[in-house]
């Protein structure tokens, strides 16, 4: 149940759920009762707390009565005792809100009067069976009221088939409508009404065809619900149909996408089209199977080619990636167009691939490579440079530009490292085992 003030913002002035729980506002908005099935508060306008409760302890003393807005009273005692008034015009509507305890609680378990505790029947429930005799009657009686029953013999049938004017006397509620219904039936035998209008189809679509179109639709006031052609529509919704008829210009086109599905690599609808351009460039993926013939053989000549040792469940790799994508962009979007280069398409700068150390040893056993991400730079599939920082100390991009025009400079005057190169030994051992790691390497470090 919700109850709104009648203002331009439409504050909430009470809010309670099936079960009870919910709040009730000031008019300003701010909260002065709280319900929850493990308690409540009820607080002042300057937010001191008056009265407040719990499932252990209940609301002790009277009930709280709040005035939500001129009109609406609330009274609130617990989540089953709940009563709203609203007052309007002179007319008043009261409200029983909160949770149906008697349905919600009542089970065998509130009519048990103790437990077995030895024989065969241990653990048992010893029932009151007065109390459950006076359970099925109470039950039997919401039965009845339920299906408009007093209990005599002819409304002891919870599905009545047929509702009379007798039956209707019987409820206060329907006193007033079967009043009315009397006097309408003693007008129409006075002969205030041209009954035989609405009795005869004939002359009710004669007499009103004109003001209500739609009985032109067939015998039946409404209509044939398949029927994809509305006589009454060029009478009485003429642009609608008009709309309805013209042949749509936008049935064949594919459907916008947005922003989030436009960046997700295809995967929604591949065949839609390019809506979306980054100035990301995936890696050149190297394998074991095809790396020494690309470097020595396949790689451009007089290029420099960084190799980027990576692994993909290593956070820094994952960090890396992206960086040297872009940066990756960048060299091939500086690039001459095809049709702009002498001699076919201009190269990049350098050469950006990456190496999966995940899926193979090889790089690891050649070069004995132990902290990722690695760089290994190649010119004419000679080893020329490797090392997990850039230009002596960064790992920016600006760096991986500055390293491999350094690279590129040694290179060309013959600086290569040896063939047999490979990095020092080391240990695998953790940092508190740092006398273990010392003894592992100090043969290394004095020979």
């Amino acid at each position: 149940a919700f109850f709104y003030a009648d203002n331009s913002k439409g504050t909430t002035l009470l809010a309670i759920d099936p079960s009870g729980c919910g709040h009730a506002a000031f008019p300003n908005g701010k909260l002065q009762l709280t319900s929850q099935k493990h308690g409540g508060v009820f607080v002042s306008e300057e937010g001191s707390i008056l009265r407040s409760w719990s499932a252990v302890k209940p609301l002790a003393g009277e009930a709280i009565l709040l005035d939500l807005s001129t009109n609406i009273q609330l009274s609130f005692r617990s989540r089953q005792l709940i009563h709203a008034k609203l007052q309007c015009q002179g007319m008043v509507e009261e409200y029983d809100l909160g949770e149906v305890q008697k349905l919600a609680t009542d089970s065998y378990l509130t009519k048990s009067i103790g437990t077995i505790r030895m024989g065969p029947e241990r653990g048992k429930q010893i029932l009151d069976v007065d109390k459950c005799r006076q359970a099925g009657l109470e039950a039997r009686e919401r039965r009845l009221a339920a299906a408009g029953g007093d209990g005599s013999a002819s409304t002891k049938k919870a599905n009545v088939a047929h509702i009379t004017q007798d039956d209707m006397q019987k409820h206060p509620q329907l006193r007033e409508i079967v009043g009315r219904t009397e006097e309408l039936q003693a007008s129409v035998r006075e002969g205030k009404w041209d009954v035989e209008v609405f009795v005869n189809s004939a002359k009710l679509l004669e007499t009103l065809s004109d003001d209500i179109p739609t009985l032109r639709l067939g015998d039946s006031l409404k209509g044939d619900p398949f029927s994809q052609k509305l006589s009454s529509m060029p009478a009485m919704q003429p642009e609608t149909l008009r709309a309805m008829l013209t042949v749509s210009t936008t049935d064949g086109r594919a459907l916008p996408l947005s922003a989030s599905i436009k960046a997700a690599s295809g995967r929604y609808r591949p065949d839609h089209g390019a809506h979306y351009t980054t100035p990301r460039r995936r890696l050149q993926l190297l394998h074991s199977r095809n790396f020494d013939s690309y470097v020595r053989d396949n790689a451009p000549a007089g290029k420099v080619v960084v190799v980027c040792c990576m692994a993909g469940w290593l956070p820094q790799c994952r960090r890396v990636e992206p960086l040297l994508e872009n940066l990756n962009g960048e060299l091939h979007a500086a690039a001459k167009p095809v049709g702009q280069a002498a001699e076919g398409a201009a190269l990049p700068e350098f050469i950006l691939c990456k190496f999966d150390m995940s899926n193979s040893r090889m790089l690891r056993d050649r070069y004995n490579i132990s902290t990722l991400p690695m760089f290994l730079m190649y010119h004419n599939g000679k080893l020329a440079y490797a090392s997990n920082t850039l230009n002596g100390y960064g790992t920016s991009m600006e760096d991986m530009r500055s390293q491999a025009r350094d690279t590129l400079s040694n290179a060309s005057r013959g600086a290569y490292l040896p063939e047999s190169f490979k990095f020092g030994t080391t240990s695998n051992n953790m940092t508190e085992s740092f006398r273990e790691t010392l003894n592992g390497t100090a043969k290394v470090l004095t020979s």
